[in-house]
This record gives C-alpha cells, sequence and structure tokens, in this order.
C-alpha cells in the first residue's frame, strides 16, 4: 500500500469509528475536508445546457428535460408568438406589428415573382391592353391599400369587430359604382329613346323614327348620349347604395329567418332582401334621375309643355341651378312615390330572377359566385327583363310626372293616362327598355361580381 493510500485509508477511519480517541478524529475530519472531498463541478452538463452558444447550419437536438434549467422566457408583447396579447398592445406596438406583418408579406412577394416582373417589365411591348391593365393595377393597388387599412383598424379596433361589415360594405360600394357607370355608356341611347317615347309619344311613329330622328336632329353626344353625365350620377348613387344595402339586407333577412350565412337564403329571401334595398337607392336615384329625364327630352319640353322656357338650360349644372331657384329642394324629389312604386316591386323581381338564375345555371360541383362570366351576363339580362316588364307602368307615370311637371298624384297620372291614350299606352317604350336591359344588366352585373371578386383579393 503506498503512502498517499494509507493517508486516504487513515484519514477515512476516524469517520467509521466513534470509539477512537479526540486527536484522531481531528486529524480525520481535517483530511477529510482537505482531502476527500473534490469540488463539485461539472462542466460537461453545463455544456449541454447551451447548445446554441455553438452556431451550425443544422438546428441543434432539443437538450433533455432538466429540473434545474430555468424556462425560457416569455415572448415579447407584439410578435408573431404572443398569440392572443394582441388585445393588450399599446398603439404603437400594433402599428409596429402591422407594419412588420406587411413588410414581411412584401418580401416574400418580392421573393416569388418580384424578380421575375421586374426582369419582363422594360421588355413588355406598349399596347392599349398593356396601359389599360397598368391602370387596373394601380387602380387596385392604391384601393386595395385603403381596404387593407380599414380592415388593420378592424383587426385592432378593441376586439369588437365590428368593422368587417364596414369593409364589405365598402367592396360592394365600390363595385356598384363601377357597374352602374358602366351600364350608362352600354345603354344610353335607347334609354333616350325610352323616355321621349313615354313623355311625348305623339311626337314619333315608333322606336326607330325616335332614334333616327333624335340622331340627325342633336346628333350622339348632345342627342342620344344626352343626360349621360346626371344618368352615371344617377346610376352609380343608386348600384352603389343598392348593393351596399343589399349585402346588409341579405344578413338581416338571413337573421330574421335563422340562417346562418346570407349564402343560405333562397330565392324568394333574395328577393325580399333586394326589395329592402331599393328603399335605400330609392332616396339617392330620384333627384338625379329627373335631372337626367328633363335633359334627355329637352328639346320636346321646349317645344311642348314650356314654350318660354329659358334657352340657356343645356348641361346638368344649369339645368340644377334653374329647378333650385324655381322650386326649391321639392323640385328635386317630384315624383318620389311613383319612383318608390318602381323600384321596390321592381328589384324583388330583379334580384329574385337573378339569384334563382344563377343557381340554376351553376353545376353540382360549384357555387354560385364561380358560373362564369357569360352565365353571370346571362343571369343579369333575365334580372333586367323581369324588372322592367314587372314595373313599367309605374316608370311611365314616373317619367311624365317628372318631365311635365305635373303636381297630381301617381294614381291621378296613370287614370288620366289610361282615359285619354288607353292601356297601351302605359307600355309604351317596353320595346327599347328590354332591348337596353339586357346588355346593361348583363354589363352591370359582371362590372360588379368581378370588380368585387378583385378588391376582396387584395385584403
Amino acid at each position: 500500500m503506498s503512502e498517499c493510500e494509507q493517508d486516504t485509508a487513515s484519514a477515512a477511519a476516524p469517520t467509521s469509528n466513534h470509539n477512537e480517541d479526540g486527536d484522531n478524529e481531528e486529524a480525520g475530519s481535517e483530511a477529510a475536508e482537505f482531502v476527500s472531498l473534490p469540488p463539485p463541478l461539472e462542466p460537461e452538463p453545463i455544456k449541454q445546457r447551451h447548445p446554441k452558444s455553438q452556431p451550425t447550419d443544422e438546428a441543434p437536438p432539443e437538450p433533455p428535460p432538466n429540473e434545474d434549467e430555468m424556462p425560457p422566457p416569455p415572448p415579447r408583447i407584439g410578435s408573431s408568438q404572443a398569440g392572443s396579447s394582441v388585445l393588450i398592445m399599446t398603439p404603437d406596438e400594433i402599428i409596429e406589428a402591422y407594419e412588420r406583418a406587411l413588410q414581411e408579406g412584401q418580401e416574400e412577394d418580392g421573393e416569388t415573382d418580384g424578380e421575375k416582373k421586374k426582369s419582363g417589365w422594360l421588355n413588355r411591348p406598349i399596347s392599349v391592353k398593356s396601359t389599360l391593365r397598368a391602370v387596373r393595377d394601380g387602380l387596385l393597388f392604391v384601393v386595395g391599400g385603403f381596404l387593407r387599412f380599414v380592415r388593420r383598424l378592424d383587426m385592432h379596433g378593441g376586439g369588437t369587430g365590428n368593422n368587417i361589415n364596414f369593409v364589405e360594405g365598402l367592396i360592394d360600394f365600390l363595385a356598384g359604382s363601377l357597374g352602374g357607370a358602366a351600364q350608362v355608356y352600354v345603354s344610353q341611347p335607347l334609354d333616350t329613346v325610352k323616355v321621349k317615347l313615354q313623355t311625348f309619344p305623339e311626337a314619333y311613329r315608333g322606336m326607330l323614327d325616335c332614334f333616327l330622328s333624335t340622331y340627325r336632329k342633336d346628333g350622339v353626344l348632345r342627342g342620344l348620349y344626352a343626360g349621360s353625365v346626371p344618368a352615371v350620377f344617377a346610376n352609380v348613387a343608386e348600384n352603389s347604395v343598392l348593393f351596399a344595402a343589399y349585402g346588409g339586407c341579405q344578413k338581416f333577412v338571413a337573421f330574421c329567418v335563422g340562417k346562418e350565412t346570407a349564402g343560405d337564403l333562397t330565392t324568394v329571401q333574395n328577393a325580399c332582401a333586394g326589395s329592402l334595398a331599393a328603399c335605400f337607392s330609392t332616396l339617392t336615384l330620384c333627384p338625379t334621375e329627373l335631372i337626367k329625364c328633363k335633359l334627355q327630352a329637352l328639346r320636346e319640353m321646349k317645344n311642348f309643355v314650356e314654350p318660354a322656357h329659358p334657352q340657356d338650360i343645356r348641361t346638368p349644372w344649369t339645368l340644377t341651378r334653374y329647378i333650385w331657384r324655381t322650386e326649391g329642394i321639392r323640385g328635386f324629389y317630384r315624383g318620389l312615390s311613383s319612383t318608390f312604386l318602381r323600384e321596390m316591386p321592381g328589384y324583388f323581381f330583379f334580384f329574385g330572377s337573378y339569384e334563382g338564375t344563377r343557381e340554376l345555371l351553376r353545376r353540382d360541383d360549384q357555387s354560385k359566385d364561380d358560373i362564369g362570366p357569360l352565365r353571370t351576363m346571362i343571369a343579369g339580362a333575365i334580372g333586367g327583363v323581369c324588372l322592367w316588364t314587372s314595373t313599367f307602368p309605374a316608370d311611365v307615370i314616373k317619367s311624365r310626372i317628372q318631365v311635365k311637371n305635373l303636381n297630381e298624384s301617381m294614381f291621378a297620372v296613370g287614370a288620366d293616362i289610361v282615359r285619354r291614350e288607353g292601356v297601351l299606352a302605359l307600355y309604351r317604350g317596353l320595346l327599347p327598355s328590354v332591348l337596353r336591359t339586357i346588355p346593361a344588366t348583363a354589363t352591370l352585373f359582371v362590372v360588379y361580381e368581378y370588380t368585387k371578386r378583385a378588391l376582396s383579393a387584395t385584403l
């Protein structure tokens, strides 16, 4: 036995034997304190606790669970790991998180197709199609940025979520505005012929005679497209409010009948929602349509109704000032009751036939929104024909009241027309209306549906 082993054995002996003397116990305890107790250092387990200190290309394996190891710190509020803590974020943190998420999304888009678009942009030939596409993309970028801003306000609006319906209504409003503007320039010439045949049937022998006479006397812009500016305002105002209110009325009807979503409504329930939405659009339609009808029949009005009519009234602005100066605000709402009588039942048949036709034209494996542009145009055309054939007498009465400045009620005017001209006079101008409404409503619904889809895709 070596000297070191003997010392160790002699140091360990006092601890196991209690019958030894005191001197040996002191010596043994000192030896145990300085010799037999090594320092509790374990370098290898400590290195295993921090595997991330060594940067590697591959992710390090997760360390085994250790009770002595401290838990990781909680994620910072506003980071992507915070989960539902967005409800307690400050406004600055909300804006920072949104901007960071937006920047990450833009970087991802740039990595996928940004380089390809950038490299081929200068090599594209400049044409009318590419210019229109660039204008479309620019408008979608601007409007989409605004919609995303509104959506961001909804996402961080205190957790209420009430702005979701506002964003959807805004998309319906914009899509309806574009659809109404497109509808005017497709159908304005035949609409002018319709108004002239309704208000002054004695001046023309028929639709073709009215069309050719208007073209010879006043040309295209001042004749066939007379009143197109207020017509644009009228259609934009009507269709934007109509489609914005239609989405809300669908949800209201779904709530009343106990349906979960508006997509579960039946054809009759959609028709009721359309009739209710027309109540709101009529209030914006009546003043602008009155100015449109007066401008369309301006020549006949000067010759048959008011020979002393001011000759300087040729534009919507001068006519608006003249009505305001002579009749006040009530002059713009002349014929409001007959407009209600035309719009509310008319749009019951309009939306009912439109939604019903879309339901019939869809395949079993697709929804009504995916039937394509051709079937959408067919459904819109059928809806327009049903609208005008069901409520055309009310439209004739409205046009007479507005253009000829009649102060009688709509029932008195209708009875006078039947007594003087017969029942068929209430349907005078129906043919140009039907011919006009087929391309007009087809264009309206195609522009509306695809504009709504494009704007929704920007969110």
